[in-house]
């Protein structure tokens, strides 16, 4: 079973990508998956999924990780995130329980996947980004989404919320130690920097 990890960041999100880096080199030191970090352009709308269906002719299992997102909890295997007759799978948002994230997100190969290609292009022509893209898929094409539970791949600590100025939504289901990582979503470059260096997340703020 061959798997690769990627990663990156534009040119905004250097400091915040090599913060987070460690944990996943380390992670897939630990698990024998390949890891391949990559520089974006700095637009993000659709950048993520096309870079990880570009590099999946070569891997069974391909894993997108946000730079904001540190891994705390290296016992998850790449098993835990798929179904096997799903070829996509990310997890619920932050907010709500209808709609997932396009921070993390694992993409399989299978025989699925030129469905799932086909159906991604064809909604990011009336999309603003990836994530209303996927969404769509969701909505259209459900057999092709695994919906994760947050603990998976987007488990945002309550820390978060100090540095969102103006952000009255709660963050459902919060981030734990049991989690495989914390995505630091939705707050500034320096605010994530700061978290991540001083492990604030730890602290349940």
């Amino acid at each position: 079973m061959s798997v690769l990890v990627l990663t990156g960041a534009s040119n905004d999100m250097i400091d915040v990508l090599e913060e987070s880096l460690p944990s996943k080199k380390q992670y897939c030191k630990e698990k024998n998956y390949k890891l391949k970090v990559i520089t974006l352009s700095g637009k993000l709308e659709f950048e993520r999924p096309l870079n990880l269906f570009n590099e999946l002719k070569g891997y069974d299992f391909c894993m997108w990780l946000d730079a904001d997102a540190i891994i705390t909890n290296a016992n998850y295997e790449i098993e835990d995130f798929i179904a096997k007759d799903k070829p996509f799978s990310a997890s619920l948002d932050w907010t709500d329980t209808q709609t997932i994230s396009m921070g993390n997100f694992v993409i399989c190969n299978t025989e699925k996947t030129k469905e799932l290609l086909k159906e991604y292009y064809h909604f990011c022509k009336t999309s603003a980004h990836d994530q209303d893209a996927m969404n769509s898929v969701l909505k259209s094409s459900p057999e092709l989404v695994n919906v994760l539970p947050r603990k998976y791949l987007n488990a945002v600590p309550l820390i978060v919320k100090k540095y969102r100025i103006g952000e009255e939504r709660d963050i459902v289901e919060p981030w734990d130690d049991s989690c495989f990582l914390a995505h630091l979503t939705t707050i500034t470059n320096d605010a994530r920097v700061n978290i991540m260096k001083n492990n604030l997340f730890i602290k349940r703020v």
